[in-house]
């Protein structure tokens, strides 16, 4: 599933590359407008853009190794993305309580993205990279507790994202995605793992 899901995301940043501002991509050239955050070179118009993003939703969708379901008692965090007129890089950072464990179990979260389309800059006039995006990311999950440090590892996480930007000004943007998160913790005195995959669906504004 992961496969099909990179081969996707390749063909359709390949198409937008091969199909200029005659085809369905762009519509027709814009002039700039300019912004405070727009910087003008010999080859046009660079938006530089800022994203926030807060999660609204984060749910475990892995188990652990004997197959106990994994429940979300809070979450909290940011995201914090820099676009430019279609690419765009990010950094996220999560901190998830766990429900019904002995203690206080939280797992933190770091990531970094890269991004495709859904940056909010005024330069970008494609119909479908204005309003929608895609994205990976990658960084490590870690369980923070009394005894964690001492039975788990800090795992390797990886991510692919889809954005979508909703402009309500030329200089105001509302933002929200869907993170497919997968990601496993391996136990340091047991040959097992627990799989902390999950969905996190984020909301912010872009300016």
């Amino acid at each position: 599933m992961r496969v099909w899901i990179a081969l996707i995301v390749i063909l359709l940043i390949w198409v937008s590359q091969a199909y200029p501002s005659n085809h369905f991509f762009q519509l027709q050239p814009a002039a700039s407008t300019g912004s405070a955050t727009s910087s003008v070179n010999s080859g046009g118009a660079t938006s530089i853009n800022f994203n926030f993003s807060f999660p609204f939703s984060y749910q475990f969708t892995g188990k652990d190794y004997n197959g106990n379901e994994f429940e979300t008692d809070e979450s909290q965090g940011y995201i914090f993305n820099v676009g430019f007129t279609r690419w765009g890089i990010g950094f996220e950072i999560y901190e998830t309580k766990l429900k019904n464990t002995s203690e206080e179990v939280k797992l933190k979260t770091n990531l970094y993205d890269v991004t495709y389309g859904a940056t909010g800059a005024l330069e970008e006039i494609g119909w479908f990279w204005k309003y929608v995006g895609l994205g990976y990311g990658f960084g490590t999950d870690e369980l923070t507790c009394s005894f964690c440090e001492t039975n788990f590892y800090k795992g390797f996480a990886m991510q692919y994202i889809l954005l979508f930007n909703i402009p309500i000004t030329k200089s105001f943007n509302l933002k929200t995605s869907y993170h497919l998160k997968t990601s496993k913790i391996r136990h340091k005195y047991k040959s097992e793992a627990d799989d902390y995959s999950a969905t996190i669906i984020n909301v912010g504004i872009g300016f």
